[in-house]
């Protein structure tokens, strides 16, 4: 079995390693395994024969990206350097490098963005939150490995940071049509890649969000349909302005037309059909 290094025992990392079920997974923390230090990671990387390298740490902030705004140090130093010094370990050692990022790097509806575009709500806008400009930051100095963005992830299973989770969670909601990434459907995609034995390292950057996204309060449709949540007392804003918010958040749509043209045969399902499997298997014991 090809031996895989998942880093960063996280929301998106703890989904990552249960549903990687056709590889050896190593699954490590910094307290497991000390990344930081590329001559503690190269010798793991060499002495476990690893074969790719998925790097799913950083930093969004507590309770949410305003934090980000307080924690600027620390906020480059997870989401920039600290990667940048993984990518290149495994560049030294030829290993495959995938880098779980965000698609939060634009804003705007005058287009949906594919990965030819240049970000406009990232490191050299003005209006962008700091988190969206580390984000960004790390693509402009990066030069090897595969970063793959995803936006707003959410599973069948709770967690404080899944997009599901939050809808219930919170009373206002900002109305607006989002790309989204359901994280079984990425699972899916880098076994894919594993699979195949995909060199990713030349891919760069690779928009993965599900197709055809819903609006906020089509979501919660949905789900009160399901009989995940009720929609009683939901109160929708179509501003940010509207909510006490420190940094500005990112409303966008993303294409995955470079998914389609170089993973031709790996199927993707719709924003709708993925929520609708997902509610389908939450019990409200879980979820609630």
């Amino acid at each position: 079995m090809v031996n895989v290094l998942v880093l960063g025992k996280g929301y998106v990392g703890n989904e990552i390693s249960r549903l990687l079920n056709r590889c050896n997974v190593h699954f490590k923390s910094r307290k497991d395994l000390d990344y930081h230090d590329q001559g503690v990671l190269r010798r793991y990387i060499g002495n476990n024969d690893i074969s790719y390298v998925i790097n799913c740490a950083g930093f969004t902030g507590r309770p949410n990206v305003d934090e980000c705004e307080e924690k600027r140090e620390m906020c480059t130093k997870l989401n920039v350097l600290v990667p940048l010094q993984i990518a290149e370990s495994c560049k030294v050692l030829d290993v495959n490098y995938i880098h779980i990022s965000s698609g939060c790097i634009y804003g705007g509806y005058e287009k949906n963005y594919t990965e030819a575009d240049t970000p406009n709500f990232g490191f050299y806008d003005s209006h962008s939150s700091f988190y969206s400009k580390t984000k960004h930051l790390y693509e402009i100095l990066s030069n090897t490995g595969l970063t793959i963005r995803v936006r707003m992830p959410f599973t069948p299973y709770y967690s404080s940071r899944n997009y599901l989770n939050k809808l219930i969670n919170y009373d206002t909601l900002i109305e607006c049509v989002n790309s989204k990434t359901y994280l079984p459907d990425l699972c899916n995609f880098i076994q894919y890649l594993i699979d195949n034995n995909v060199y990713v390292n030349t891919i760069r950057a690779l928009n993965f969000v599900n197709p055809n996204p819903l609006s906020t309060k089509e979501v919660v449709d949905l789900m009160v349909k399901y009989g995940v949540c009720t929609s009683m007392g939901k109160k929708y804003v179509y501003d940010i302005k509207e909510l006490n918010v420190k940094a500005n958040r990112s409303n966008c749509v993303l294409e995955n037309e470079k998914l389609k043209l170089l993973f031709p045969d790996f199927y993707i399902r719709s924003e709708r059909e993925a929520l609708e499997d997902a509610l389908a298997k939450i019990k409200n014991d879980l979820l609630l």
